[in-house]
């Protein structure tokens, strides 16, 4: 099994062969994520015979859906089906009359200008729930075309898929959020257009920002990583990050934890739930980290849930300086001889490969040779 995380700025791109010639992509970054890395990584497969077994679109967020657009534009490879929880999953009745549309593209869809990334603008038809139906692919056939959510249990192929995230709760949240935002324009209780409102939603939810106070990071000289660990947790109250799909893949003996940019509680309670609380710590062969790596979406209630020896982290460390120190530190004062993968070289690495961490603990710091990303053989 092959984990491949491609250079996705400050967002997710992940493929995973989880059985030979078999692949899940998770999430597609940034628009020049897919020009530069992932779409010649699908043409490889492409030309092999290959396709795409489930693409996942964890949230609607710029760093992990732009991408995921201009390769629905392209469709370089085949798709069998896509995971997504869009518009049509979270709707109420408010929408708006035909005349108000212009108003609606101009005052919420507008462009989300992020730096040093090129993304998707908002206009109609180019929205990812259009590119679905578009191209045919068979979208959220595991709930029968319904919301993807915990608690959820399906095969794919040999392997199987625990859905941990968003929860019913998670996905009402999102729902207040977006009914706040048409309260706010006027535009609640009123005939509409299903590709406009696709346009409206989808690009107003992705300028949801944080809900959370983050850490204005420097990083650590003090080398107490058990100090760290003491620091104070504060959760992440985004909407859209509350509804991020996270899930585990069980295949070939293997047990993996993909948790995008998910709600901790949620995984929390998820976790519990499939595998019995009195059976924690639960063994995973590798996780995928939280929001990449943020502490406030990585809880010291679920390090305490879980145990790894491989890591891996997501993020060039722009916007947020991610990851936070103290999600390392849960990860390092663990007990186990820990792996960390990072698809960036980044500051905090270099830093925790100074020999003060290692008194103690036993971890390695893996970043990637060149500029492509980084491959993990599990």
């Amino acid at each position: 099994m092959r984990i491949i995380i491609l250079p996705a700025f400050n967002g997710d791109c992940i493929l995973v062969e989880f059985q030979l010639s078999h692949y899940i992509l998770i999430d597609g970054g940034y628009v020049d994520t897919y020009e530069n890395y992932l779409f010649p990584t699908l043409k490889e497969i492409a030309a092999r015979g290959g396709e795409l077994d489930v693409v996942v679109v964890t949230h609607i967020d710029g760093d992990h859906i732009s991408g995921i657009i201009r390769m629905m534009e392209d469709m370089p490879i085949g798709i069998r089906e896509i995971w997504y929880n869009g518009y049509r999953h979270i709707q109420s009745v408010a929408v708006t009359v035909a005349e108000k549309e212009t108003f609606v593209h101009r005052n919420i869809s507008k462009e989300c200008q992020v730096e040093k990334a090129k993304t998707i603008s908002a206009k109609q038809g180019c929205t990812l729930s259009a590119l679905i139906a578009k191209n045919g692919i068979s979208w959220n056939t595991p709930s029968k075309g319904y919301t993807i959510m915990a608690p959820m249990t399906f095969p794919l192929g040999d392997a199987i898929i625990h859905v941990l995230s968003p929860n019913n709760e998670d996905i009402e949240a999102l729902e207040s959020f977006w009914k706040k935002r048409l309260i706010k324009d006027g535009l609640l209780k009123k005939a509409h257009s299903e590709e406009y409102w696709d346009d409206a939603y989808e690009f107003s939810i992705s300028k949801d920002m944080p809900g959370f106070h983050f850490h204005e990071k420097k990083v650590s000289k003090s080398y107490d990583l058990l100090m760290l660990c003491k620091e104070a947790y504060e959760p992440d109250s985004s909407a859209s990050n509350g509804s991020s799909i996270s899930f585990v893949l069980e295949t070939e003996g293997k047990r993996l934890l993909f948790l995008g940019d998910s709600h901790a509680e949620t995984v929390v309670a998820s976790l519990r739930t499939l595998y019995c609380e009195e059976k924690a710590p639960y063994k995973f062969d590798a996780v995928k980290l939280s929001h990449h790596g943020s502490y406030n979406n990585n809880s010291p209630e679920l390090f305490s849930l879980i145990v790894s020896d491989k890591w891996l982290i997501s993020t060039n460390g722009d916007k947020y300086n991610h990851p936070d120190m103290p999600t390392l530190a849960h990860i390092i004062t663990s007990g186990v001889n820990n792996q960390l993968y990072f698809n960036y070289p980044l500051p905090v690495c270099q830093e925790l490969l100074k020999p003060d961490y290692h008194e103690g603990h036993d971890f390695d710091v893996i970043m990637p040779e060149g500029d492509k990303g980084i491959t993990i053989t599990i």
